[in-house]
């Protein structure tokens, strides 16, 4: 953690020394506010002519060319459950997150307001102006259908489990929308931060419809899709009907380049001006790339993995001694410093980083006693260990290293021997999301800064959800207890009862909470400061 600090430091001094030195570069907030008041040609003296005519200065930037290790298998938010700079593009959220300097809040975008009626269980949303990407207006309808769709089980939408407590909503006029809940939620307005609106009218439209979105979208958001290949690239241009402009970025094109090192030389050479997810034994070297600026956002999630108990009868795992002696004989802390470079901290035994509501500081991981691991293999009648599958993703440079020591501690100190197998990222959030079976110990991050409340985690470990994560009636008492309560401190202690039964049960083994790297030259993004979603918000970004 301490090396993570160190960077950010000698980084924080670069900048001040590259906007003290930079003609013209100017920060987010001045830009938006005095736009091109630097293009101005200097007068000059009229005593003095100038020897010989200035250069002419070079047009502004108005293209951007992104480097990312891998793109949506989807432009449609129903059919994937994930946050993505190319969906914050072309859709646009009710309202989203951001970590301010008094703490997380939700900051409007589609709705300019909202107002909360306990008693009743609804919500009423204030929409401002808004258009698609076709002409057509945005309406409450829009919003009120979007969530509808998402809560049908018969539309097998990923963001089911996000606005599972929708009731219904009553369009109150084109511009007021009322969600009801099936009893009060105190988390609903977050929940809506997750939901990208979609078009009522093209889901209706039998020609077009889910699929049609998913390669040719139409949206409201500061930009639009001209041209989307699965797994390969995605274009954007300026939207000119979206509320909310940009500050510089006309045009984009990220391009995905999936292997991590081909990805760092695609920057070095120029090829790209910003690359996502510098792996971590690369920082040090892009950090000392001329004219770069390498920063990373601050802890978005937790990297580690869950561990089977609840779904197949045949696991080991389903002993939560085994669960327990998997944790004791991972030796986390060098996790932390081998794997992750000595960047990120140890995760706190808990599926929530510190700055979530809800995160239990009283809580730890369980330390690493081999001896005491043993010995809970023994209590559970499997001294010698076992043989079992162990699947990973590959989508970062950490997760395959990470996932061959964990499976060498299992071995040597509790004689569990491992078949690891790196799967493809379909495969993974199939098993992921309950779509398949999966191995008793399953590579995953847990996103908990998506909401900045525990809430949002919580509903992976709930007894009815699919993937069968956790079983615990006390655990679904407590989330059901936690919706009903609006003070977010008496809520968050609600919230750690249930971080204490994660921990007790051992459902997961938690690593790292994990922050991204990311690269660019101040020369071309001039002043970009990193959200806690690590994710370039492109109408908010200025170019040299």
């Amino acid at each position: 953690m301490d090396k993570l600090k160190n960077i950010k430091s000698s980084h924080m001094n670069r900048r001040s020394f590259l906007r003290a030195s930079a003609v013209g570069t100017l920060g987010l907030a001045t830009a938006a506010v005095i736009g091109c008041s630097d293009d101005g040609d200097d007068k000059a003296s009229s005593s003095a002519p100038a020897a010989s005519s200035a250069a002419p200065k070079a047009p502004k930037a108005t293209h951007l060319t992104f480097g990312k290790g891998s793109l949506g298998e989807t432009m449609n938010p129903n059919l994937a459950s994930r946050r993505s700079v190319e969906w914050a593009a072309c859709y646009e959220n009710v309202c989203t997150t951001y970590q301010g300097p008094d703490g997380p809040y939700l900051k409007p975008y589609l709705a300019t307001s909202w107002e909360v009626d306990p008693k009743d269980s609804s919500w009423v949303f204030n929409l401002r102006d808004s258009e698609w990407s076709d002409g057509k207006k945005v309406t409450a309808d829009d919003v009120g259908f979007t969530i509808q769709y998402a809560a049908n089980p018969e539309n097998k939408s990923r963001l089911i489990s996000r606005v599972n407590t929708f009731e219904s909503y009553e369009v109150i006029d084109d511009k007021t929308v009322r969600f009801r809940t099936k009893k009060p939620d105190a988390t609903w307005a977050n929940r809506m931060s997750l939901a990208f609106i979609q078009p009522k009218h093209i889901y209706e439209d039998a020609t077009k419809g889910p699929n049609e979105q998913a390669i040719r979208p139409v949206g409201s958001g500061p930009y639009l899709i001209t041209n989307y290949v699965k797994d390969a690239l995605i274009e954007g241009v300026e939207s000119p009907s979206s509320w909310k402009g940009n500050v510089g970025i006309k045009s984009w094109k990220m391009n995905v380049i999936k292997e991590h090192t081909t990805r760092v030389a695609a920057f070095e050479t120029g090829e790209v001006d910003w690359i996502d997810t510098v792996p971590l034994q690369e920082v040090e070297r892009v950090t000392g790339m001329p004219g770069v600026q390498v920063e990373s956002s601050t802890p978005y999630g937790t990297a580690g993995y869950h561990i089977s108990g609840w779904q197949s009868e045949g696991y080991p795992t389903n002993d939560v001694r085994v669960r327990k002696a998997y944790n004791l004989a991972t030796d986390i802390d060098a996790l932390g410093k081998e794997i992750y470079s000595g960047y990120f901290a140890s995760a706190k035994g808990q599926p929530t980083v510190t700055d979530v509501l809800g995160h239990e500081p009283n809580i730890s991981d369980y330390g690493y006693d081999p001896d005491a691991a043993r010995q809970l293999m023994k209590d559970a009648g499997m001294p010698n260990g076992f043989k079992q599958k162990y699947d990973t993703h590959s989508l970062n440079s950490e997760a395959v290293p990470m996932a061959t020591a964990v499976a060498g501690f299992l071995d040597e100190n509790i004689g569990v021997e491992s078949e690891l197998q790196t799967i493809d990222i379909s495969t993974w959030r199939d098993g992921l999301y309950g779509r398949a079976p999966r191995t008793p110990i399953f590579a995953n991050t847990w996103h908990s800064t998506s909401m900045f409340d525990a809430g949002f985690c919580f509903t992976w470990y709930l007894s009815n959800n699919a993937a069968k994560y956790y079983n615990n009636p006390e655990f679904d008492k407590n989330y059901e207890e936690s919706l009903t309560v609006f003070d977010p401190a008496a809520r968050a202690e609600v919230y750690k009862k249930n971080v204490k039964l994660l921990h007790d049960d051992a459902v997961g083994l938690f690593v790292v909470d994990t922050s991204r790297f990311m690269a660019w030259r101040p020369a071309v993004i001039p002043s970009y400061e990193i959200r806690e979603d690590p994710q370039l918000i492109l109408h908010e970004t200025t170019l040299s």
